[in-house]
């Protein structure tokens, strides 16, 4: 999970992992016994996004019926954590994606794509342009935030959340804000900055990543019943917040953990911490999980997929055992992100691997940014 800019990316910019059901269908091709067989039930279609496509099929230059399309593709991709519908969303902008000016609406999106495929750079590139055309563009403004954070460009991340305080509601800007004051030393003063903003009146979508956002500062400090008690009250709203899900896993006993994954193993990002449970807990499906999450760590390495590293890693050093090579994928996540889930990781695996060195640029980097975390201190010298 990411941590830091965790909610704002988990609630507004997909900086979620998870891997679709696909990867499993790219390591073992099914064919069905017979045509009565059921191959997946997909969610019934909603009317006015049918009609909406066939307009588009038959005015493919109208982008404004693109973007509204993409738009609710990149929802869904954050509602059940399902990249695949990232691909839909790109396919429906495929007449402009490729564009150097592309109209800003698309210039989001393709950035919201590229940040929650990784591809930090390009999204940048696209989040700076768009600013500069549109510097009251809130969404924009916080995208750049989050991925300004997660590169720990945090002079960029705190002009984007500066700029939403005369274009956003406070609990908005204290969410923007909170992620980067407890990465940066005031980790007690952003909690309870944040949580005053949350009230009866908050919308229902702010409350739940407001909430999300503290429930990881609460882990942060090391107060996981605190943070447990925010993500059962995130899951009571939305049962399907699979970020929510992942994280009270986080903070959970192994058997309990187990029981709260159980059954949405689809989701790589849930998959493997119930492997995880599972193992630490010697429960009775240890091995199948283990076995289904081989299979799709294969997957991504055939489709060179550099998304999921921090997930293999945790799998590798948790289940596996095998702390070097652990510790070999870990630091190539931190080459790409710098999250403080990405530093816990890298510590814990420096450390079981007898490699203390390595864990040299997390220290430079929680020296200099006076990070605390609870966590991490556990790894750190």
């Amino acid at each position: 999970m990411a941590a830091g800019a965790v909610g704002l990316a988990g609630a507004l910019t997909l900086a979620a992992f998870a891997a679709p059901n696909r990867a499993a269908a790219a390591a073992r091709t099914y064919v069905p016994v017979t045509a009565a067989t059921v191959v997946a039930h997909v969610p019934p279609r909603d009317p006015t996004e049918v009609r909406e496509r066939h307009e588009l099929a038959a005015a493919p230059d109208r982008v404004e019926i693109a973007v509204q399309l993409a738009r609710a593709d990149i929802q869904r991709a954050r509602t059940l954590s399902d990249p695949r519908y990232l691909g839909h969303a790109q396919a429906t902008l495929a007449r402009w994606w490729s564009l150097a000016s592309p109209p800003p609406d698309v210039l989001l999106l393709r950035a919201t794509i590229e940040q929650s495929l990784h591809q930090f750079a390009a999204a940048r590139t696209d989040l700076d342009r768009l600013i500069g055309e549109r510097p009251e563009d809130v969404q924009a403004q916080l995208t750049r935030a989050v991925v300004a954070t997660v590169t720990a460009d945090y002079a960029a991340a705190r002009a984007s959340c500066r700029a939403l305080e005369r274009l956003a509601v406070p609990v908005i800007v204290a969410a923007c804000k909170a992620p980067l004051d407890a990465l940066t030393g005031d980790l007690d003063g952003a909690y309870r900055r944040l949580a005053a903003t949350i009230d009866r009146r908050t919308p229902a979508s702010l409350r739940a990543w407001a909430l999300t956002t503290l429930a990881e500062l609460a882990i942060q400090r090391g107060d996981d019943g605190i943070a447990a008690q925010h993500l059962r009250d995130v899951l009571a709203s939305d049962p399907e917040d699979a970020y929510a899900r992942a994280a009270l896993a986080d903070v959970s006993e192994p058997r309990v953990a187990s029981e709260l994954l159980a059954g949405y193993e689809m989701i790589d990002n849930l998959l493997v911490r119930r492997a995880i449970a599972e193992h630490r807990a010697q429960g009775p499906e240890a091995a199948k999980l283990a076995r289904a999450m081989h299979e799709r760590i294969a997957a991504a390495a055939e489709r060179g997929d550099r998304v999921h590293q921090r997930e293999e890693a945790m799998f590798v050093l948790a289940v596996d055992e095998d702390p070097p090579r652990a510790l070999a994928i870990a630091e190539r996540n931190w080459n790409d992100q710098k999250e403080l889930a990405d530093a816990r990781l890298l510590a814990e695996a420096a450390t079981r691997a007898h490699e203390p060195a390595a864990a040299a640029p997390v220290i430079a980097w929680a020296h200099a940014n006076g990070v605390h975390d609870a966590r991490l201190q556990r790894w750190l010298p």
